[in-house]
């Protein structure tokens, strides 16, 4: 299987390469990196480790019903009118600590942490995307890009706190692995430089090999994002963000590294996430 994963990601990066390697030899490079800021509020977040074990809520009870700190940092680059290749690295790590306050306790896989103490949560699914669009219609004032990327996910889930005879206690699960991603972005430009665009990235995977593992988990990802924006002064644009970035999984597998299945028990999961995000981001252009 690792020889598979292994093959199908040379392609899609080979692919990228002859793309960007077709356009005039003589074509504009510009390279636009850029930066998001801002706080994000979890619309929906649950998740269950284990069959028949306890669906976790947290926003409910684990302490993200609060507004979280946000970042996000991407690189852009284009060649010519049509081409662009980005890659992105998007933190993402919410650290919480709650009370357990449910008679009998609560049972994340196979522990059950007990009722009336405290519990530390770390729900992290930092990613990395690669992605390269082809621009369908640059004419201005429009501009619209279509293509395809490959996500990096790095998720680690844990939770910390007492079992029922008092000893300490945590679960931790994590998951090291590619996704596919479609992706396509639309602009409109204004007069004095102003713009408005959307992003909008995602997959959707019922079936083994299309989410690049052998087991039959359902999977899926979206990244919405819709950006204002206003000249920065010679340098580049400043912009507002609303971005709606989400995902989740349901199925059993043994746990895995990276494309492999180890030969741990197979373990049901369970997980669903969504993010309403607002900020504040600049985007430098760079060009030669």
């Amino acid at each position: 299987m690792k020889s598979k994963g292994t093959a199908r990601v040379c392609m899609g990066l080979c692919l990228a390469a002859f793309l960007l390697s077709s356009a005039p030899a003589r074509a504009e490079i510009a390279v636009y990196p850029t930066a998001e800021m801002g706080f994000l509020k979890a619309l929906r977040h649950q998740i269950q480790i284990g069959e028949g074990t306890y669906e976790f809520d947290y926003v409910r009870e684990g302490g993200q019903e609060i507004l979280l700190p946000y970042s996000r940092f991407e690189v852009l680059a284009t060649l010519g009118e049509r081409h662009e290749l980005a890659f992105l690295f998007q933190p993402l790590t919410l650290v919480t600590a709650t009370r357990i306050d449910r008679a009998g306790g609560i049972t994340i896989d196979d522990v059950v942490f007990a009722d009336d103490t405290p519990l530390d949560l770390k729900y992290g699914f930092d990613f990395y995307r690669l992605t390269y669009r082809y621009r369908l219609l640059h004419e201005s004032p429009w501009s619209f890009s279509l293509g395809a990327g490959l996500q990096l996910r790095n998720a680690s889930r844990v939770f910390g706190g007492f079992d029922v005879d008092g000893n300490d206690a945590r679960v931790v699960t994590q998951d090291l692995g590619p996704v596919p991603v479609i992706s396509l972005a639309l602009r409109r430009s204004f007069g004095n430089e102003r713009f408005l665009e959307s992003t909008v990235e995602g997959f959707y995977a019922p079936v083994r090999y299309l989410n690049l593992r052998d087991v039959d988990v359902v999977g899926w990802l979206y990244d919405v994002s819709f950006r204002a924006g206003a000249p920065l002064a010679g340098y580049g644009e400043v912009f507002l963000v609303a971005r709606f970035l989400g995902g989740g999984a349901d199925g059993t597998a043994g746990e895995r590294r990276f494309w492999t299945q180890s030969s741990a028990d197979p373990r049901f999961t369970g997980n669903v996430l969504d993010l309403l995000i607002l900020g504040l981001g600049a985007r430098l252009a760079l060009t030669e």
